[in-house]
């Protein structure tokens, strides 16, 4: 193979290997990255916060994050001592509350469950547990995802045992 062509394939393989391996993804490994991120950030809710997470959501949920703030700065303007409706912050996992078992201090693990891919829709169930004595219960958080250009993006979030989401929740008529 000359020189030139093998050049031109070893640039090929390079340049389109992310590109095909982004494509493989699954919505598992979207979540992995997300919690990771998320971990790791602050948690405040304002629009520095939601952009840093934006490449992990939907176009739809995204807006209505954004939308939730200026509700928010309009209800702080009416009601300015008054906690807002995300003062705990980002709504992507629960309180960080502490366990203590046996003189020992213990926060939630986080593991992730079943995951299911139908076409450009899927979900993975995600886990906050305590080590079994604590007496604060397990929390579990279905993500529902979509397919875009490629990529699994977040476009709700369940929450149970009370099955509510944070699209449902982002809508709701009153603040």
């Amino acid at each position: 193979m000359p020189l030139k062509l093998k050049n031109l394939t070893w640039f090929l393989v390079l340049v389109l290997a992310p590109a095909v391996f982004s494509q493989q993804s699954t919505p598992k490994a979207t979540a992995m990255s997300f919690y990771k991120f998320n971990s790791a950030n602050s948690k405040v809710f304002n629009r520095k916060n939601i952009d840093a997470r934006k490449r992990w959501f939907s176009d739809e949920l995204y807006q209505l994050l954004l939308k939730e703030l200026t509700r928010e700065a309009e209800f702080l303007k009416a009601n300015p001592t008054d906690k807002p409706h995300f003062g705990d912050g980002l709504p992507f996992q629960p309180l960080d509350e502490v366990c203590e078992l046996n003189g020992k201090k213990y926060r939630r693990i986080l593991s992730y469950g079943r995951e299911t891919i139908k076409g450009d829709i899927g979900n993975i169930d995600v886990y906050f547990k305590y080590p079994k004595g604590c007496n604060l219960p397990d929390i579990l958080y279905a993500l529902n995802m979509d397919r875009v250009r490629g990529r699994w993006v977040i476009d709700d979030i369940r929450y149970f045992p009370d099955n509510t989401s944070l699209v449902e929740d982002l809508g709701r008529k009153e603040y």
